[in-house]
């Protein structure tokens, strides 16, 4: 990272109250939480304890929107964002304030903090402190708009049977506590984003590292003009949902006020989606609308466009903010679609890939990317379904097997993104096609990358689609088709058995290669048990159904059947070719 300029923030005390007041004018944007809240209603009383004694409490992070300059000429000062604090902030609000906070199951419950004004203790409310005179059960009731000291002091005094001054005393501590202060750190709205997140992720020692979708979240909810937090609230809900149906209830009892939105009109389709090949979370969903509805890839962009920024010029526009918050709400209501998604789940399933998580290409980046295509050519009336979905299934397998967006995968994605943007996405495709799936990548590149003995590798994912895609059936059956046998949670087994193997010397890397493995029954697996394949493959029992096409789908070499240890690793570099010719076929039938 770049040194950060002293200039750039500064380091100041803020006060309880303070903070409290911003939050309720408005100066500072504190979103909902995206995240439950995640402190144990001891830890709230340990925080207000350590408050209240004047002990330090930590630092917040706020980052300064940029000041936008409006139509008629004047500007206006952006609102502050809380980056860090979150969880002290809503502790606060939680046990002063009274409000309700989202729990694990996102529910929203309150936390009582009591106190015991003769002790000077905080506990967490519970029934014994509900019947004990000498608690106030909940302290928010002393910050509250309707609390008189001259009225509850003595009432109290006399209830607990303590002299009113020591409770007077207490008391007036306890009210003092807005007035204690809380480092906070203040970033100059001219930093990157890249430097607020470092600065955050080097502050931090919670090990929770901060995305650059939690800050698209946080600007988001902090707007109210451009209907920025109901959009937040539409991408949260709709991944929320796509991920736990269930959540409809908390959703439907806890946001009262979002359900009368069309927002929610569009999202609680998703409660009756049970496929599991796509589940993203926020952030995908993010880089999909900057793919086809603003040809970016960087979240870091969506945070300066929705803050209002003309690249061209560096300045923050209103004029420029509005224009973003049209594209991403036309962007987020096509995601959400129930027609888009459910189209697009069907491109995944004609690929090859199965429902419950059992194939699904690994990497978040080839699904998403695929997600936006889809999206960007539907929006091109020059294309008919048929030809869409070739060049969308055609670029998600080719950038699965060359690993295209590993690593810095935003800026490929623009970069990609923008190909087809400009260009014929036909020729697009043919052409980089051409340039990265050549003859050598076929017969040198893919059988070496099969050199693994990951099952999450996605060459040995897209060679069990290819499979699926075929209806093909799984090796030494007559009518168990490979597609079956994943659908019920099946397992891959050794073609050279792994008893087999380690007793003639061969190590755990050496026998559990991918191109050792395919489907097979539980059954025909117990016959062939740890015998040679030039033994198993004379056994009647284990070769009733042999044939050569069963070798042909499954891509086994036909000469296995004379195999024993010896000719192992021969074995190991025909079948990865074999595999590599059955996904080149694949591939070019799609």
């Amino acid at each position: 990272m770049n040194n950060i300029q002293p200039g750039k923030y500064r380091v100041q005390n803020t006060s309880v109250g303070t903070l409290l007041n911003w939050i309720s004018s408005g100066e500072i944007g504190l979103p909902e939480l995206q995240r439950p809240f995640v402190w144990s209603s001891v830890k709230v009383r340990d925080f207000i304890d350590s408050l209240y004694n004047g002990f330090p409490v930590g630092y917040i992070i706020t980052w300064n929107n940029p000041s936008v300059h409006l139509k008629d000429g004047s500007i206006a000062t952006g609102k502050k964002i809380m980056i860090d604090g979150q969880q002290r902030v809503t502790a606060l609000r939680a046990a002063i304030a009274g409000e309700e906070v989202m729990n694990s199951k996102f529910e929203y419950k309150r936390i009582r903090i009591s106190f015991n004004p003769i002790e000077e203790k905080f506990q967490t409310f519970n029934g014994a402190i509900a019947k004990d005179p000498q608690w106030i059960s909940d302290i928010s009731v002393l910050f509250s708009s309707e609390f008189h000291e001259w009225d509850f002091i003595p009432s109290f005094a006399k209830k607990s049977e303590t002299d009113p001054n020591v409770i007077a005393e207490a008391i007036k501590k306890i009210l003092n506590l807005v007035n204690n202060d809380i480092g906070n750190i203040e970033l100059d709205a001219s930093l990157p984003i890249e430097s607020v997140t470092e600065i955050f992720n080097r502050i931090n020692s919670k090990g929770t590292e901060l995305s650059t979708a939690d800050f698209i979240m946080s600007k988001l909810s902090s707007d109210t003009d451009h209907d920025g937090n109901n959009i937040r609230k539409c991408v949260e809900y709709f991944s929320r949902l796509l991920a736990d149906p269930l959540s409809i209830n908390s959703i439907t009892n806890n946001d009262k006020a979002f359900l009368d939105t069309k927002y929610f009109s569009l999202i609680k389709w998703a409660k009756n989606e049970n496929s599991n090949l796509y589940n993203p979370r926020f952030g995908d969903l993010f880089h999909v609308v900057l793919g086809f509805e603003f040809g970016r890839g960087k979240h870091s962009d969506l945070v300066s466009l929705i803050s209002g920024r003309e690249f061209k010029s560096r300045t923050y526009t209103e004029d420029a903010m509005s224009d973003a918050y049209t594209k991403l709400r036309h962007g987020v209501e096509q995601i959400v679609n129930e027609s888009n998604f459910e189209r697009y789940i069907m491109i995944l399933k004609s690929l090859g890939m199965c429902d419950n998580g059992v194939l699904v290409l690994n990497g978040m980046g080839v699904i998403n990317f695929g997600y936006s295509l889809f999206l960007l050519l539907k929006n091109n009336n020059d294309f008919s379904e048929s030809e869409i979905e070739s060049i969308v299934k055609r670029w998600i397998v080719m950038s699965a097997l060359t690993n295209r967006y590993s690593g810095s995968s935003e800026s490929k994605s623009e970069m990609d993104i923008k190909l087809f943007i400009n260009g014929n996405p036909k020729e697009i495709i043919d052409r980089v096609t051409k340039q990265v799936l050549s003859d050598d990548f076929w017969n040198v590149t893919l059988p070496t990358k099969l050199e693994t003995s990951s099952t999450a590798a996605n060459v040995w994912r897209v060679f069990q689609m290819s499979q699926v895609h075929g209806n093909d059936i799984a090796w030494l059956e007559k009518d168990h088709r490979v597609s079956s046998l994943l659908e019920n949670q099946g397992n891959v087994h050794h073609i050279f058995p792994k008893a087999y193997l380690k007793n003639n010397g061969f190590a755990q890397q050496q026998y559990n290669q991918v191109a050792n493995y395919t489907w097979l029954t539980q059954p025909r697996n117990l016959l062939i048990s740890d015998k040679a394949p030039n033994k198993y493959l004379h056994d009647s029992r284990v070769t009733e159904f042999m044939n050569d096409n069963s070798f042909e789908q499954n891509a086994i070499p036909k000469s296995l059947i004379n195999y024993d240890f010896h000719d192992y690793n021969k074995f190991l570099e025909q079948r990865r070719h074999l595999i590599s010719d059955k996904i080149k076929k694949y591939y070019s039938n799609l």
